[in-house]
């Protein structure tokens, strides 16, 4: 028997609960070799990589560098509650309302329990997608170390893990136990160029040219719109003196340089990560027990990105690069150039951050008149630093240096030139970010009264919560003063006070049918009160089987940066076009492009309001077998989202008429084009209700073992989510079913699966697995289902791995194992909007390993 998430009252059986829940062991964790939590809800069917956060987007720049967020129904990280022990844990401070993942050193898990049916009324009325309760090891008794090593068989992308594990102390005869654990991993990096499918932004045989006209050398826009570098004036005229591999002429454009990113930038960044966990328990009394539990993390990323872009500077007529001969063939001779240019030799854009968060609980439970109680004080912080030290410049400080004439934007400077504009250059902490989260609770249930049926079981619980968030950016980083940096971040300080009261009844109605009702009141300090109810119910006709279902409501208030940050402007990201004008004008002004961007926070948010239900079955046909159907709807209604930039484009195709128009701003129209919009000047970026999302699925979930032979027993597990609708409308436009599309950035797939098969024999065992995706399109859809625009289709992403461990020396365990057997590939995906969210073309980097087959080998020693 294991207590299960999703109710405070009733221990039960995993497959005998009224609300779905997937419990992940720590014999899973090890038998698959899992390295990291972000891994682990890699594995789980219900989680998605679309509104999730995965740390390949958390480029150079990035605004939650070093963060990765799980996506529970593709509802996003900060609708899906991340528990640890049952309670929550702080934000990651830079992040808008969401749980690191990385913040959960794996080595110290037990269990994890993903409960897919939202659970407002026991945990809070945000838990709109689901739960992810992470539960640590306690009770440990004894020592026990381990090391691992591991390395894909291609270049980069090394991996060490050491752990050590003590504990001491028998709860029965000595009263108390100690258990402490400490964990450390590094990995190293891997560069774009290094791997076929990333290798390059330039894939024309697929129609696909990401490559950017802020290039080196230098390309100069004429009045005509057409992008011609100079190179060497004389030979303006023809494809010009370009950089390979760094920059090149494209078909589509032979007379520009174009600069390719992936020829620079890393796929997978560097990283250390430190955790340490301890836990003390005390049986002071037989009825009582005391706890206190402690966990730090330490990560350390680094992040590069390509040279930042010069795309605002005209070259004075004075410079002695000025190419005169270009200038008066397009009659603008003694004209200030525009200019778009990549100084290569600031180097590349580097970001280091590093996030500390630690969280402390202390408290007691046990029984009081009968009533089993648990109530506890905590604590928790999380602290970013983030420093550049490379690529970025203060653009104050260089502008003056380029408009001064020295600066060679055609060719390489000689040192002097280069050590100039080395002055401008960044190197320190950027910005800080400190959220914390200080929390009080107590919930107790007891046998209150004896139904015919059985007991009626009460639970009663209360808690207090106070968020608080502090970013503070530096000058450079508030004034937006940084050459290819996020855009201005103004400081940001907010808290709130959230306190609520909950109630949970099992009632058993005959012997074979009993009810849940559990109802929560949530106040908050910014967004009044909330009563959220949920109803459950079970019925068991026999032995073999059971029927489940439940109704509930939820309500999330935004996120504290999404309200209270000051407005900011930044950039869209790259390779984004203006429908209505990009076709005709065919200028860089409009086409390939970024445009700027309102960012920050948004005052006139509301919350998130959700119903959801669900059925489901579990059958045991015979002893070993059991099968489980379960079937979700959920309906988000005034859904907070960020204003998608792809989407609004796309909803405003002729510039005036869609629901997408009222968030881009125009300025005049051109008298060259007098047909058409003005040019986009403003994208708004910032988050807004956006209207209403609904999803609806069927999770399947099977295990067999099998009859035990005499050359071992296996034992075989799927869990697989087929989603049948994601459904999303802006405004009162008609609903878009999203699923089966790529998105921006990441996907929510009709189909997927994780596949186990588990062998023992004696000393030896071995788990092989298949993490499986089924192919999607790789345009977003842009009318109304179940037709979708379906340019392109994304191939099926399964990932084999197989792995082994044999005991029988004595203490010792020897592993081995193999990732990504097939050495498979990442799917080509030429989404524009998924390249743009981490720099990287021709595959989606939220859901597949760019590693490619990958050998590991560990040894565990256990003290005796």
């Amino acid at each position: 028997m294991v207590t299960v998430t999703g109710s405070n009252i009733i221990p039960r059986i995993e497959g005998e609960t009224a609300l779905p829940v997937q419990v992940i062991t720590r014999e899973d964790i090890e038998r698959a070799n899992i390295q990291t939590a972000a891994e682990l809800l890699s594995t789980v069917s219900a989680n998605m990589s679309f509104q999730s956060y995965h740390e390949a987007q958390a480029m150079a720049g990035s605004s939650q560098p070093g963060f990765a967020g799980a996506s529970l129904r593709g509802l996003s990280y900060n609708r899906t509650l991340i528990l640890l022990n049952g309670r929550r844990v702080v934000n990651y401070a830079l992040a808008a309302n969401g749980v690191d993942l990385n913040f959960i050193p794996i080595a110290a898990i037990d269990r994890v329990e993903v409960l897919k049916d939202g659970a407002s009324a026991i945990y809070g009325s945000d838990a709109i997608a689901g739960v992810i309760n992470f539960i640590l090891r306690m009770d440990y008794q004894g020592a026990e170390a381990s090391a691992q090593y591991s390395s894909p068989e291609h270049t980069g992308g090394y991996s060490t893990h050491y752990n050590a594990t003590a504990g001491f102390g028998d709860l029965e005869s000595q009263k108390f136990n100690v258990f402490a654990t400490v964990d450390y991993q590094k990995y190293g990096g891997i560069r774009a160029k290094d791997r076929r499918f990333s290798a390059t932004n330039y894939i024309p045989g697929e129609g696909v040219d990401q490559t950017s006209g802020n290039s080196f050398p230098g390309n100069v826009d004429t009045p005509v719109g057409q992008r011609n570098p100079t190179g060497d004036p004389n030979n303006a005229y023809r494809n010009p003196t370009c950089l390979p591999p760094f920059s090149f002429p494209t078909i589509g454009n032979p007379q520009r340089c174009g600069f390719d990113n992936a020829s620079v930038i890393d796929i997978i960044d560097p990283s250390e990560r430190l955790g340490l966990v301890g836990a003390f328990r005390w049986q002071f009394n037989p009825n009582h027990q005391f706890f206190l539990d402690g966990i730090y993390v330490r990560n350390k990323f680094t992040f590069t990105a390509s040279p930042p872009s010069v795309g605002n500077w005209r070259l004075p007529p004075t410079s002695a690069f000025y190419p005169h001969a270009f200038a008066q063939f397009f009659g603008i001779d003694g004209r200030p150039l525009p200019i778009r240019w990549r100084p290569l030799e600031l180097g590349r854009r580097t970001d280091e951050p590093i996030a500390e968060q630690w969280n402390v609980v202390a408290g007691s439970q046990g029984i009081i008149k009968g009533w089993n109680y648990n109530g506890a004080l905590a604590y928790g912080e999380s602290n970013v630093n983030d420093r550049y030290f490379d690529g970025y410049a203060k653009g104050s400080v260089l502008f003056p240096i380029l408009n001064s004439g020295v600066v060679n934007p055609f060719g390489f400077n000689t040192p002097d030139v280069v050590a100039l504009m080395s002055t401008a250059k960044l190197n320190g902490t950027i910005g800080t970010g400190k959220g914390s989260l200080s929390s009080a609770d107590l919930h107790a249930s007891k046998d209150i009264y004896e139904l015919p049926a059985g007991p009626l079981v009460l639970a009663l619980g209360a808690e207090a919560r106070q968020w608080k968030l502090a970013l503070v950016a530096s000058t450079e980083l508030a004034s937006g003063d940084i050459l290819g940096g996020p855009g201005a971040l103004p400081s940001v300080t907010a808290s709130r006070n959230v306190w609520a009261m909950f109630a949970e009844a099992n009632i058993p109605i005959v012997q074979t049918l009993e009810g849940n009702l559990a109802v929560r009141y949530d106040h908050y300090s910014d967004f009044g009160s909330t009563t959220n109810p949920k109803l459950s119910l079970r019925w068991q006709p026999t032995k073999a089987f059971l029927m489940r279902a439940s109704v509930g409501t939820g309500f999330r208030a935004p996120g504290l940066q999404g309200i209270y940050a000051p407005p900011s402007i930044g950039t869209t990201p790259s390779g984004v076009s203006d429908p209505a004008r990009c076709p005709v004008t065919n200028s860089p002004q409009d086409c390939n492009t970024t445009f700027p961007a309102n960012y920050g926070g948004n005052p006139l948010l509301q919350p998130d309001k959700s119903t959801q239900w669900g059925i489901g079955s579990v059958w045991v046909p015979a002893p070993g077998i059991a099968l489980g159907v379960d079937y979700f709807d959920i309906l988000i209604k005034n859904a907070v989202s960020g204003l998608n930039t792809v989407t609004i484009l796309q909803q405003c195709p002729d510039g005036i008429n869609g629901p997408g128009c009222q968030y881009i701003h125009r300025g005049p129209v051109d008298p060259n084009f007098p047909t058409l919009p003005g040019p986009i000047i403003l994208v708004d970026g910032f988050a807004a209700n956006i209207g209403t999302i609904r999803t609806t699925g069927i999770d399947i979930n099977a295990q067999i073992l099998f009859p035990k032979l005499d050359w071992g027993r296996f034992k075989l597990s799927l869990q697989g989510t087929y989603t049948i609708k994601y459904l999303q409308r802006l405004a009162n436009t008609d609903y878009v079913n999203y699923v089966n599309h790529e998105l921006s950035p990441g996907v929510v797939p009709y189909w997927r699966h994780y596949l186990s098969l588990d062998w023992d024999y004696g000393p030896w065992s071995a788990t092989l697995t298949d993490n499986y995706q089924r192919g999607t399109y790789d345009a977003e859809p842009t009318t109304n289902p179940p037709n979708g625009t379906q340019q392109r289709l994304i191939g099926d992403y399964d990932i084999w791995n197989l792995s082994g461990s044999y005991t029988g020396f004595k203490s010792w365990t020897l592993s081995a194992g193999i990732k990504n057997v097939f050495d498979r590939n990442p799917p080509l995906s030429i989404q524009i909007a998924t390249s743009a969210s981490a720099g990287q073309v021709g595959y989606d980097p939220t859901y597949t390993d760019p590693r490619g087959r990958l050998y590991w080998a560990g040894i565990k020693y256990v003290f005796n």
